[in-house]
């Protein structure tokens, strides 16, 4: 969505390595001990922070990816090239939220103001693969419905530019 609008985006990768994390294993459906690949990354908009993305990932799958430079890549383009899959089916969850502190600060936005918090679920093959919880300022993200008589309604994001 930022490219589409004919912004630069880039990443600042704040973490990428093997955890435990019960809520992230639960989701995955594994064991609430099983290892787990975590790419927190902080995503710009030009000079602007965007986002704050957590994804947690199955370490037999993802563990490759610990080698990669997420700078400016795409997670599924690099799972795609070192495990030769990518997600294929899967749900999204958008509410607003009041972020954490640290959020704030990372984001560059005043205390209680509001945010996006999606939390997204990707599968492959049926499988779950990939538990992603992001926080988007609310300032730069919206959504926008499509719809037509008889046909189904399609939600999308929407990058608010300027």
């Amino acid at each position: 969505v930022v490219e589409e609008n004919g912004v630069e985006q880039r990443s600042d990768v704040r973490g990428l390595e093997i955890v435990t994390d019960s809520e992230a294993a639960v989701q995955l459906g594994l064991p609430a001990d099983a290892p787990l690949v975590l790419l927190d990354r902080l995503r710009w908009a030009g000079d602007e922070p965007l986002a704050i993305d957590r994804i947690w990932l199955p370490a037999d799958v993802a563990g490759p990816l610990l080698e990669v430079d997420f700078h400016h890549t795409s997670l599924y383009d690099e799972l795609d090239r070192v495990a030769g899959i990518r997600p294929n089916a899967g749900w999204e969850r958008i509410h607003p939220a009041v972020p954490r502190p640290d959020e704030c600060s990372a984001l560059h936005i005043a205390r209680g103001e509001a945010v996006f918090e999606i939390h997204r679920l990707g599968a492959y093959g049926g499988d779950p693969i990939e538990w992603r919880v992001t926080v988007i300022r609310g300032d730069r993200f919206t959504l926008l419905a499509d719809w037509t008589a008889g046909q189904r309604n399609e939600l999308r994001p929407h990058m608010l530019v300027g």
